[in-house]
């Protein structure tokens, strides 16, 4: 068996759309940047640290909804490690971001069942308050 056969996509044949950058900025209707969260988030691996990171952030939201104030968050790593990354595809699946041929961000990422519950109740909770932005 070769590394290749591990994956659940072949590596060779992958084209890597950031570069490995995650830039975390406004997309507007620009169709390569599109293009390129449609990649993220399909590629998107919610495990370990980065499910962990999800699920802290939106149960520290969700307990805040009706107090004065919010918590902030900070997502601290080294160089590299993927902060842009992860608070790139938190805000797409926050709004659960929907592209011109009606997929959603939600529906191109394996969630674990926790994280997706949390997105869950964030869509239902934020409908009394005025929506999710």
């Amino acid at each position: 068996m070769t590394n290749r056969e591990l994956y659940f996509s072949d590596p060779t044949k992958i084209e890597l759309l950031n570069n490995g950058v995650s830039k975390v900025s406004e997309i507007g209707h620009d169709e390569n940047q599109i293009k390129t969260l449609r990649f993220e988030l399909g590629t998107f691996v919610c495990d370990g640290e980065y499910a962990a990171g999800l699920e802290r952030i939106l149960k520290a939201y969700l307990d805040g909804l009706g107090r004065e104030e919010q918590k902030a968050v900070w997502v601290s790593g080294f160089f590299g490690s993927g902060k842009s990354h992860l608070v790139k595809v938190l805000r797409y699946l926050w709004e659960d971001y929907r592209f011109p041929d009606g997929a959603t961000a939600r529906s191109l990422v394996t969630l674990p069942t926790e994280v997706a519950d949390l997105l869950k109740e964030l869509s239902t909770r934020s409908k009394a308050l005025g929506g999710l932005r």
